[in-house]
C-alpha cells in the first residue's frame, strides 16, 4: 500500500461527492444533491458478489463485487440494465462488505475484484469499506479506464492489479457504441500512467465486425507503447443488451476472428495471458 493510509485516502476521496471529477465526463456535480452523467449518488449498490474462476489465471479464484452504475453506455454490455441503473442491488455498507468478504475467503478466493458497471464512480465508498478491513486480499480494479488523474492518484498504492478494458481502437466506434468522446486519448493516457503503479492487464473484448477498426489498432498501440504489458484477448462476445440494433453486433463472435486476433498478437509479440 502507498505511503498514505487508506483511511486518509477515503477521507480525501469523499470530497468528490461535493464536486465529482472521478470520470472524464467531469460533471462537477454535488452528488449529495443531484446525479451526473453516471446517475450515481453517494451509496453504491452491489448487484452481485461471488467467487469466480473465469478471470485471468493470475487473478483466480477471485471474489468479484459487481457495482451497479457506469459512466459509459456500451450497447453490448453483458450486465445490461444492472450496469446502468445504480439503484439495483444491495447497499455497499461496511457490514455487508465484511460479511461478504469473509464468505469469499471461506470459498477459496485469493483476490478481491471491484467491477461494474464501473467501480471508479464509487471510489470514495469503496475506499471507505476497505479501510475498515485489516487483512484485505490483493485488490483487483477492473475498469473502463475512463477515469481522471485525480481518481488514479487515489488508487495509487491501493490497487495491486489493474484490469483495463481497452474496448475501441478509435474514437468513432467509441462514440457510436458507448456514447463518449475523446476515448482514445483518455484511455491511452491512463494506461501509460497506471503501468508504473501496479500490475496491469489490458483486456480486449473482440466484437464482430471490429477486427480491423478496433483490435488491430489496440494491438499495434500496445506493441509500440506498452510491449511488456499483459494482454488478455476475450472471445466471448454475445449479442446482449442493445446489440441487435447494430447490424455487425447482432451475432456471436466467430472463432475465425479469435484465431486471427491471436495470430496478430504473436506477430506483434504481445504478452498474451490466459
Amino acid at each position: 500500500m502507498g505511503s498514505q493510509p487508506i483511511e486518509e485516502r477515503a477521507i480525501r476521496a469523499s470530497g468528490q461527492y461535493r464536486h465529482c471529477m472521478l470520470c472524464e465526463h467531469r460533471c462537477g456535480v454535488d452528488r449529495t444533491l443531484e446525479n451526473g452523467r453516471c446517475h450515481a449518488g453517494v451509496m453504491p449498490r452491489v448487484f452481485r458478489n461471488r467467487v469466480e474462476c473465469g478471470e485471468e489465471e493470475i487473478i483466480n479464484p477471485c471474489h468479484l463485487f459487481y457495482l451497479s452504475g457506469c459512466d459509459l453506455r456500451c450497447v453490448f454490455c453483458i450486465n445490461e440494465i444492472n450496469s446502468f441503473d445504480p439503484s439495483r442491488g444491495h447497499d455497499l455498507t461496511p457490514e455487508f462488505f465484511r460479511e461478504a468478504l469473509a464468505k469469499g475467503k471461506d470459498r477459496g478466493a485469493k483476490t478481491l475484484q471491484w467491477v461494474g458497471g464501473e467501480p471508479t464512480i464509487h471510489l470514495p465508498a469503496i475506499l471507505r469499506v476497505m479501510a475498515g478491513e485489516e487483512h484485505l486480499p490483493p485488490v483487483v480494479w477492473k475498469s473502463d479506464f475512463h477515469f481522471t488523474p485525480e481518481a488514479l492518484a487515489l488508487l495509487d498504492g491501493v490497487v495491486d492489479i489493474f484490469v483495463a478494458d481497452y474496448k475501441f481502437g478509435n474514437d468513432a466506434c467509441a462514440r457510436r457504441l458507448s456514447g463518449i468522446n475523446n476515448y482514445t486519448a483518455i484511455l491511452q493516457r491512463n494506461l501509460l500512467a497506471a503501468a508504473g503503479k501496479a500490475r496491469l492487464i489490458v483486456r480486449h473484448l473482440l466484437m464482430p465486425g471490429h477486427f480491423e477498426c478496433c483490435w488491430l489498432p489496440v494491438a499495434r498501440w500496445l506493441a509500440e507503447h506498452l510491449p511488456e504489458v499483459e494482454v488478455s484477448i476475450r472471445g466471448g462476445f454475445m449479442p446482449r443488451w442493445r446489440s441487435k440494433h447494430f447490424a455487425e453486433l447482432a451475432q456471436p463472435l466467430d472463432r475465425t476472428t479469435l484465431r486471427c486476433a491471436h495470430e496478430a498478437a504473436r506477430r506483434l509479440e504481445l504478452q498474451v495471458v490466459q
